[in-house]
């Protein structure tokens, strides 16, 4: 029975000298780790960066939806928009990249660096390396597209380069609509059209 105390009187002895010893390690140790992280690289953005968002109000990631009155599908999207300080009715988007979904279910994706929204004129202006895609086969680059949304027509009033199903074309504008009556979009290329078709080759 002694020897069973005196080895409990020993261990109570050793407990109080090792566990205050681990329990200072353990707080040196966070501490350490505490000093060697940098709060300022858990920030994705530069100051420079939250001072430009915070000065021009922007919104990263905007998504915007839109039926028209004949059924046909918009959306656009963009990696950050901000509104134009000196006229509320401008807004702004950066990588910008819009699709036009048909009642007819023709699809047209669009994609620009550079796209603004007028409220007022119920316009969006892509601009720089615009491009577009359908799924009727025909695509097409041109620097700047107009789109208007009341009446679901899309222009190129400078040159665009494209092509379609088996030809390239080039032309110094273009109008892209749905015409009355119609369900499907019509592409009108208008001043110096080039055309160059393809004859399919002939099966072996």
């Amino acid at each position: 029975m002694q020897s069973r105390i005196d080895r409990h009187t020993r261990l109570v002895a050793w407990a109080k000298i090792t566990l205050p010893i681990i329990a200072l390690g353990l707080l040196s140790t966070l501490f350490l780790l505490s000093r060697s992280v940098d709060p300022g690289a858990t920030i994705p953005f530069s100051e420079d960066d939250l001072a430009e968002r915070t000065e021009n109000q922007q919104i990263s990631n905007p998504q915007v939806f839109g039926v028209t009155h004949r059924g046909d599908l918009i959306s656009l999207r963009a990696a950050h928009a901000r509104q134009d300080t000196n006229d509320s009715g401008q807004m702004e988007a950066r990588d910008a990249s819009a699709q036009i979904k048909l009642s007819s279910g023709q699809l047209i994706t669009l994609s620009a660096s550079i796209a603004t929204h007028d409220t007022e004129a119920e316009t969006i202006t892509l601009a720089q390396g615009v491009t577009a895609v359908t799924t009727t086969g025909y695509n097409f680059a041109t620097p700047e597209l107009v789109l208007h949304l009341s009446t679901l027509m899309a222009a190129s009033p400078g040159p665009l380069t494209g092509e379609g199903p088996g030809f390239t074309f080039q032309a110094n504008q273009m109008t892209l609509k749905v015409p009355k009556g119609e369900k499907d979009a019509h592409i009108l290329l208008m001043g110096g059209v080039k055309l160059v078709y393809t004859p399919p080759k002939d099966e072996e």
